[in-house]
């Protein structure tokens, strides 16, 4: 069975992930003394930022909020947009961070239905990322911690993640790969009998319609970052593709990490 799973348009997808990944100052704006120095401070979009903890005013945890603490919700920073997942919605809109203030612009949100428990989460995110939030980091560049603290008081506690372009040191290459449903045996210096996905690129016009596939077959002799392939499935995938610099002696220069899978394909599962 074939299915496309974008949550938009593939049209509207595809330009938007085309756009250059970009970083700003905005996590490096100037915090109160008390708080943290300029130099000390991570840049928001440095990280992906994971919620490990919530509480009320009064510092009672709030259960609503345990499912995001489960489920691993995440903020991402890219530019001036805040892009919030893991309840059962995206929420994403525009923010500026100065002067130890998050300021949250209204959010949108995706619009699909889930249990009630995700639903009561989605709630309640919306109404915490409302107007300012103050910004506390902690911790070290290699695992800082964000604390927000929202209007009523609500305090809630994000570890932050390297983004790749954090780790790898360079900004990532929009690139589409259709892999094939079944793996190939191909050479590897250490493991006998590895088995290489088969890939090759696909393109898309400016309107995000598939172009004529100009490639042909070839093994990919190293894996995708955060992409389980299933035997016998065929996958659609956009990547974004790094160079990775001072990059170990036994790893890959040039690195693949999952952004979305565009087209799926079980067919041949069957």
């Amino acid at each position: 069975m074939k299915q496309n799973i974008l949550l938009v348009s593939v049209c509207a997808a595809l330009l938007q992930a085309c756009a250059p990944v970009s970083t700003t100052p905005e996590g490096s704006s100037s915090m109160p003394a008390s708080t943290a120095s300029v130099s000390a401070q991570p840049a928001l979009s440095a990280y992906y930022w994971q919620l490990v903890a919530a509480s009320d005013a009064a510092g009672k945890p709030i259960a609503t909020l345990d499912k995001g603490i489960e489920r691993q919700l995440r903020l991402t920073f890219t530019g001036h947009n805040l892009n919030i997942s893991g309840g059962c919605n995206r929420q994403f809109g525009g923010f500026q961070h100065e002067n130890g203030l998050l300021k949250v612009q209204p959010l949108a949100s995706t619009l699909m239905a889930c249990e009630p428990s995700l639903m009561a989460l989605d709630g309640e995110i919306g109404r915490l990322f409302k107007g300012e939030l103050r910004t506390r980091f902690d911790g070290d560049e290699s695992t800082p911690t964000l604390q927000l603290t929202t209007q009523n008081g609500t305090q809630l506690k994000f570890q932050g993640q390297p983004t790749p372009e954090t780790r790898y040191g360079s900004q990532g290459q929009t690139r589409f790969l259709e892999v094939a449903a079944k793996t190939v045996k191909c050479s590897h210096p250490l493991i006998p009998n590895f088995q290489c996905l088969q890939v090759r690129e696909r393109r898309y016009d400016a309107s995000g319609l598939q172009l004529p596939t100009q490639d042909s077959w070839h093994p990919l002799y190293q894996s995708i970052e955060g992409y389980e392939h299933q035997d016998g499935v065929r996958n659609v995938l956009r990547v974004k593709q790094y160079e990775w610099k001072n990059a170990p002696a036994d790893a890959p220069s040039t690195v693949y990490v999952l952004d979305m899978v565009v087209e799926q394909d079980a067919s041949a599962a069957h």
